[in-house]
């Protein structure tokens, strides 16, 4: 039940079905995600490991075309503190993780130094870590625990379901909770794996694939039996193949179905609150639905925008403050007028004539402009067009 999405390639392994969802089965949820609500601009940390770049790599092809940009993808080998300072300056909101769970903890240490938590930043990262993985890393980072834990509030992790939360029979004709509790029960104190379900439920696929393939020859090959399979039979390998894509039943992990050989699983969303991982969603890949539940709570009145709103703003001048300015104004011309023509008429005076008439006048006509021109400062687009504003900035 490899979840490399290597695996995927049809032309190295066209033989090959996965039972448990790759890795990469998390991308159309995390767009379904954003979809709802509504995060169009979104950035991307990534660890620079196979795994995650190919996870990283897959998304950016989910989201091409769907109206959800990619504004910064940064990646990182060992220090993250660099892209997280990008990520920052890009003025990223929406955060889209892949690292593991040492990296996450500098991550995250980062992510405090730089004030990237809160109610306007939203991390959403691998959902696959242990329980309280922090505490296993906190050692080795520069961070304080509580810190830590600050900057950790409120990420939503996603990975895939183990179980079906679903109440109804499947084929084995138990619940998936009356499997679980028959599960724990023969474990005893054994160590429990994820995957048990999966596996569990894989092998219900191979019974049925060779019941259907065994149905096949009976009802057209009566020379040939399912005994006869080996690795060069081509024939019976391809009827293997078809019975395999038929596959359509519900086992303890949600609906069992396969599309290009990849398990179409259940999708689960987590948020990290108060310490603890709470599930808040769950995305069904069959359906390509996704139900949000009421547990899921933002640190904010809302969840966080995905960039910083600029809304333009037409500022306003205050008519009574425009209207006795104006007032003042004109009073201003009328003394400047007044003493312009005092100077004019007297101008072959004695004492006139030593004050530099000329000049005087200038300064009187000058003072009289920038009068003019509070007239014109003044104005904005509650008093003309905007045709009409153009054109007296120019002037």
């Amino acid at each position: 039940a490899a979840t490399t999405p290597e695996l995927a390639d049809k032309k190295k392994y066209p033989y090959f079905f996965r039972t448990v969802p790759s890795d990469n089965a998390v991308n159309p949820a995390i767009l379904k995600l954003l979809k709802y609500f509504q995060w169009k601009r979104v950035g991307t940390l990534t660890q620079d490991v196979q795994r995650f770049s190919e996870v990283r790599n897959d998304l950016t092809g989910v989201l091409y075309g769907e109206d959800v940009e990619i504004s910064d993808t940064e990646s990182f080998s060992n220090d993250p503190c660099t892209g997280v300072k990008k990520l920052k300056g890009n003025d990223v909101r929406i955060i889209l993780g892949q690292f593991d769970e040492e990296m996450a903890v500098k991550v995250f240490c980062c992510a405090y130094d730089e004030e990237m938590y809160g109610s306007k930043y939203q991390w959403i990262i691998p959902g696959w870590y242990e329980n309280r993985w922090w505490e296993s890393w906190i050692n080795s980072s520069q961070c304080l625990s509580k810190n830590l834990l600050a900057a950790m509030e409120g990420y939503i992790g996603v990975d895939f379901e183990p179980l079906s939360s679903k109440t109804m029979k499947t084929i084995s004709g138990r619940t998936p909770q009356q499997y679980e509790k028959e599960y724990n029960a023969k474990r005893g104190d054994g160590q429990s794996s994820k995957f048990h379900g999966y596996a569990y439920d894989g092998i219900w696929v191979i019974a049925k694939t060779l019941q259907r393939a065994m149905k096949y020859l009976n009802a057209t090959n009566k020379h040939q039996k399912i005994e006869d399979f080996n690795y060069t039979n081509h024939k019976l390998g391809k009827i293997f193949l078809d019975a395999m894509n038929e596959t359509n039943f519900f086992g303890v992990t949600g609906q069992v179905v396969f599309r290009n050989g990849e398990r179409m699983g259940t999708i689960k969303f987590t948020q990290f609150q108060e310490r603890k991982e709470v599930k808040v969603g769950e995305y069904n890949a069959v359906a390509d639905t996704l139900e949000i539940n009421n547990s899921i709570r933002f640190q904010g009145l809302e969840p966080p925008k995905d960039r910083t709103i600029i809304q333009e703003e037409l500022r306003k001048i205050s008519l009574p403050l425009y209207s006795i300015l104006s007032v003042l104004t004109i009073l201003g011309m009328i003394m400047a007028s007044a003493f312009l023509f005092f100077n004019i008429k007297n101008r072959n005076q004695k004492l006139i004539k030593m004050s530099s008439p000329y000049m005087n006048n200038l300064i009187i006509l000058g003072g009289m402009l920038s009068y003019a021109s509070i007239f014109l400062f003044g104005l904005d687009g509650s008093f003309v067009s905007e045709k009409t504003f153009e054109t007296l900035c120019t002037v």
